[in-house]
């Protein structure tokens, strides 16, 4: 008598349908890393380039023949925003485009997820630009600023060194950058096949920092 077929016969199967006690995260990969994060530094270290633009423009006199067009201070400021806005589009564009060709680099499953993040991350960058040309009297002013800034938000934002592994406190000290904001919306797209939705947060916030940089720099601002 063989006694595996009573074993066999009174076999029972347990399914564990207790849901998880915690969602487990993926993590980019060195490619995924890099791409956004090497794009969003370009897009932020515009910042200094507009920002010493204006101020050359204000020690040549070309700042004030503009402000005598029947245009509003606001206005004004937003057509020299302009160029660089686009610029930064471009840029990001053409860095996703290498990581796509050269690396290979997935880019999600919504193209307008990702449109989604760069426009509100330009918005930022060029917004911080303005206000480093509102508090800059000088141009070794502005290169000093704009400098500190570009590597001071990439460095705590998760540019050079993952946020994943970085301490719990600078884990938290890193949502001030929007450069922070910036990476976590694109890695949520092509790291985690998230859509238009699903970033809508990241860009409010960074919407938040270009409507604060903004304000702050009109205030600021020295219209002669």
């Amino acid at each position: 008598y063989d006694l595996s077929d009573v074993g066999s016969a009174n076999e029972v199967h347990i399914e564990d349908t207790t849901p998880p006690l915690f969602k487990i995260e993926k993590f980019p990969s060195s490619v995924e890393q890099n791409v956004p994060g090497y794009a969003i530094f370009g897009v932020f270290f515009i910042v200094g380039v507009l920002a010493g633009s204006i101020l050359n423009e204000k020690e040549s006199g070309t700042f004030r023949r503009l402000q005598a067009a029947p245009l509003s201070n606001t206005a004004l400021l937003l057509g020299k925003l302009l160029p660089y806005y686009l610029v930064n589009l471009i840029q990001v564009a053409l860095m996703f485009a290498i990581g796509k060709l050269v690396f290979g680099m997935n880019l999600g499953n919504s193209p307008a997820a990702l449109v989604v993040i760069t426009l509100a991350t330009a918005a930022a960058a060029t917004g911080l630009g303005l206000l480093v040309a509102a508090l800059g009297k000088t141009r070794s002013q502005v290169s000093g600023i704009s400098t500190l800034l570009a590597l001071t938000l990439a460095a705590i934002g998760g540019m050079m060194v993952p946020v994943f592994v970085m301490p719990e406190f600078m884990q938290t000290v890193a949502k001030i950058s929007p450069h922070y904001w910036a990476l976590n919306g694109y890695q949520d797209v092509i790291v985690r096949g998230l859509g238009v939705g699903d970033v809508l947060y990241e860009a409010g916030v960074l919407l938040i920092f270009a409507a604060v940089f903004y304000a702050f720099a009109v205030w600021k601002f020295r219209f002669e």
